[in-house]
C-alpha cells in the first residue's frame, strides 16, 4: 500500500503525523488540523469529519467546498459513512448515482458525486469517519485510499489521547462534549451553533413560530490584545460571554463562532419586530467596563439579527443576512465617532 506512494508524499504524511503528535490536544483545533491537512494531501474539493453522536453522524469539521455543511447531521443507518464503520472498510464510491450503497439524497444535499470514506477507530471505540468528496464522478484512486489508511490510525489515536487528557484534567465528559463545545468559553462552538440552527428550522417548518438568528461581534477586541495582551482578550472574551448567558435560556443557543464573533439562535412566537428588539437589548446589557490587572477595559459590542421565515429558511441565507447587518451597524458606530 505505501509502496504505491511517492516518496513527496510519504514526507508529506509523516510531516502531518508530526504535526499531529505535537498539537495542543484541544479536539476542535486537532478536527480543523485534520481536515484542512487532509483537503491538501488528498486534492479533495471539500473533508468533513463525520463524528458519531449516538445513531447520527454529525459533521463536526469541514474544509474545502464542504466548508457550509458545518453541522450538518445524517442518520448513520443506510448511510455510506456508516457502512464504512459496520464493516471497518475504507470505502470508493466512484459516482453517487450509480452506487446503490450511498444514500443518494443526502449526497444530492451536500452536492458530492464521488468520495471516499475512512472508519476511525481506536481501541474498539468508534469515533467516526473522515470523508474526502469531490463534486465531479471518479475523482479519487487508490491513492487517496491508501492516504486515508495510512493516517487513520494515528488520527484516531491522537483524538483518543486528547479525550482522555481532557477527562482527567477537566472532567470533562467524552468526545461529543469536546467536538461541540469552545475550549476558552465552554460554551457551543461553530458546528453545534449550526447543528441546532437547522434542527430549529426544521422544526419551525412544523409550526407557527419564529427562529431567531443573532450574530454578536465585540468592539475593540484588537485594541486589547495589541496593548495588554492575549491573556486580557481572553478575559475580554470571557466577561463577555458571561454577561450574554445572563440573558440566554437553556433552550437558546449561544456559541462561539470563532475569534471575536457569536451566535445566538431561538425560537419564538413573538413577531419580527420584538426578536429585533429583544437581540439589540441582549446586546446592550452585555457591556460595560471591567477591570483586568488594573486596567480598565471597556466592553462593547455589535449586533445584526435575521429572522426565519421573513429573512429566508436556510442557515446560510439567515448567517449572511445577520452577518450583513452586523456590519452596518458597525460602520454606523464609525460613522457617529
Amino acid at each position: 500500500m505505501a509502496s504505491d506512494l511517492s516518496q513527496e508524499t510519504l514526507k508529506k504524511l509523516l510531516s502531518f503525523q508530526t504535526e499531529l503528535i505535537s498539537a495542543k490536544p484541544e479536539v476542535p483545533y486537532l478536527l480543523n488540523l485534520i481536515t484542512n491537512r487532509c483537503l491538501v494531501l488528498t486534492e479533495a474539493e471539500g473533508v468533513v469529519f463525520e463524528l458519531l453522536e449516538d445513531n447520527d453522524l454529525v459533521y463536526r469539521a469541514t474544509a474545502g467546498v464542504a466548508s457550509s455543511q458545518i453541522g450538518l447531521r445524517i442518520p448513520m443507518e443506510k448511510s455510506f459513512s456508516g457502512l464504512s464503520i459496520q464493516s471497518n472498510q475504507t470505502l470508493y464510491c466512484a459516482d453517487s448515482e450509480l452506487d446503490p450503497r450511498v444514500n443518494l439524497m443526502a449526497c444530492r444535499k451536500v452536492g458530492l458525486r464521488s468520495m471516499v470514506v475512512q472508519p476511525l477507530i481506536y481501541d474498539s471505540n468508534i469515533i467516526g469517519v473522515l470523508k474526502v468528496y469531490s463534486k465531479n464522478p471518479n475523482s479519487f484512486s487508490e491513492k487517496t485510499c491508501s492516504i486515508l489508511e495510512l493516517l487513520s490510525g494515528s488520527m484516531s489515536a491522537t483524538l483518543n489521547n486528547a479525550n482522555r487528557w481532557a477527562d482527567s484534567d477537566k472532567s470533562i465528559q467524552n468526545l461529543s462534549y469536546l467536538a461541540s463545545h469552545d475550549p476558552l468559553t465552554g460554551i457551543l462552538n461553530r458546528s453545534a451553533f449550526y447543528d441546532n440552527l437547522r434542527r430549529q428550522l426544521n422544526l419551525a417548518k412544523q409550526g407557527l413560530f419564529h427562529v431567531g438568528v443573532a450574530l454578536f461581534d465585540l468592539d475593540g477586541l484588537k485594541f486589547v490584545n495589541d496593548n495588554y495582551g492575549h491573556q486580557a482578550g481572553d478575559h475580554f472574551i470571557i466577561q463577555f460571554v458571561n454577561q450574554l448567558s445572563a440573558h440566554t435560556s437553556e433552550s437558546e443557543t449561544l456559541a462561539r463562532l470563532g475569534g471575536d464573533e457569536f451566535g445566538f439562535v431561538y425560537s419564538t412566537e413573538e413577531p419580527p419586530e420584538s426578536i429585533f428588539f429583544r437581540m439589540e437589548t441582549m446586546a446592550k446589557n452585555s457591556e460595560g467596563s471591567f477591570e483586568f490587572e488594573m486596567n480598565h477595559l471597556e466592553l462593547k459590542t455589535s449586533v445584526g439579527v435575521a429572522v426565519s421565515p421573513v429573512d429566508g429558511f436556510e442557515p446560510e441565507t439567515l448567517v449572511n443576512i445577520a452577518d450583513t447587518r452586523l456590519y452596518e451597524q458597525k460602520r454606523s458606530k464609525k460613522k457617529i465617532v
